[in-house]
């Protein structure tokens, strides 16, 4: 009977230094300031100060999730397409340039004249915004043929952006935690039980149509602001660098008076601009069927998309501050579709002037310094020796 005490008491001794030695190495090889970094504090406790000798609990079940890791050449869309007037080789030689730098493949697809609309191939047309010959006219064929490519080719999500687009040197590290968090740390759509949607195969998760992450203006559902999760992101701008509209939106929606460190993703309500948006293929069917490829529609295209997001047949994700913002050099350069900047003469010296807001780290300002890194003569002596 003592025996059998004994062999009790180790045995349990065992068990617990077990235990013991298993919390010590997870916290050993991650670190809270890590956990804290990849969004996974959100659903840990981790001590911030005095006895820090209590482990972290996770409240995971029997599963974690992976780490967050950078985002692939396509920042984990299966395409990044990219629409340019065929005539605007400027702005083609500029992304090629900074797309190279930052690793990424991008795919062109040209822009629409209104007149290269035939008359039968019109649009059906509501309310009494006619846009017959128009810019807006020809925007709304642009993404529209992008949205029946991805249909066509049976692309299952895809980012689209426009030609002038900038972005930061970290886009990959951006994109990819931003992936995580709606993967593997959606609290908008499952509230505490993030571990429902871990198994979706599907690049930002699977249940939405569009994802907003370059827009011009916009604001969330004030009616649903409890729909909100913020994470850590460190290559997220102070406040103070961003354009106004952005930090109206963190001071007014959401109570923050600063944004370094920080992003906010809400469901997409009122988003303007297409700087950068994400479509999957179900939301590009859904977008060609309510925006002019069977339905009628009467506005720009989007102000459509975000009036069908308003309604709820779009739905998805906008992440705060934006990761696409505007690249402008000044002058007529600057669009091809906005007649007062078309007014202008074309006198800048193109991007070497060329400025952005929102980015904690513009691409285009480091390809500048990228390049002019080099200065053979200058080196070739110190090589030698």
């Amino acid at each position: 009977m003592q025996l059998t005490v004994q062999g009790i008491r180790i045995i349990q001794v065992l068990v617990a230094s077990t235990v013991i030695l298993t919390l010590f190495f997870t916290i050993s090889h991650f670190g809270s300031g890590a956990l804290r970094d990849t969004g996974i504090s959100d659903h840990v406790k981790i001590p911030t100060g005095g006895d820090t000798s209590k482990s972290p609990s996770f409240p995971f079940g029997s599963r974690t999730p992976p780490e967050p890791k950078p985002a692939n050449a396509t920042l984990d869309f299966q395409e990044i397409i990219y629409l340019s007037m065929p005539h605007r080789t400027d702005r083609q030689d500029a992304l090629a340039l900074i797309a190279a730098i930052a690793g990424l493949k991008l795919t062109m697809i040209p822009g629409v004249k209104p007149d290269e609309i035939h008359p039968k191939a019109m649009p059906p047309h509501i309310g009494p915004n006619d846009m017959t010959g128009t810019a807006p006219l020809g925007i709304w064929r642009a993404h529209a043929n992008v949205w029946r490519y991805i249909i066509d080719n049976n692309i299952q999500s895809a980012l689209v952006i426009e030609d002038d687009v900038d972005f930061d040197v970290n886009i990959k590290e951006i994109m990819g935690n931003f992936n995580w968090q709606l993967k593997y740390n959606n609290t908008i759509r499952w509230g505490k039980d993030v571990e429902k949607g871990w198994d979706e195969d599907c690049p930002y998760g699977c249940d939405w149509d569009e994802i907003f992450v370059g827009s011009c203006g916009g604001k969330p559902n004030a009616a649903r602001l409890d729909l909100m999760q913020s994470y850590a992101d460190p290559h997220a701008p102070k406040i103070n660098q961003l354009q106004d509209w952005t930090q109206k939106e963190f001071k007014n929606y959401w109570n923050m008076s600063e944004s370094e460190g920080q992003r906010v993703i809400a469901p997409t309500y009122e988003p303007l601009c297409l700087l950068g948006y994400g479509v999957s293929r179900l939301g590009a069917m859904r977008m060609l069927y309510q925006i002019g490829g069977w339905r009628p529609f009467g506005n720009p295209v989007d102000l459509e998309i975000a009036f069908r997001t308003e309604e709820g047949v779009l739905s998805g994700y906008t992440l705060t501050p934006p990761t696409f913002v505007t690249w402008r050099i000044g002058g007529a350069q600057d669009s091809d579709n906005d007649a007062g900047m078309n007014a202008k003469p074309v006198s800048t010296k193109g991007n070497m002037d060329g400025k952005s807001i929102g980015l904690k780290k513009s691409i285009r300002k480091y390809m500048q310094e990228e390049f002019m890194v080099k200065n053979y003569w200058k080196t070739i002596d110190e090589q030698r020796r």
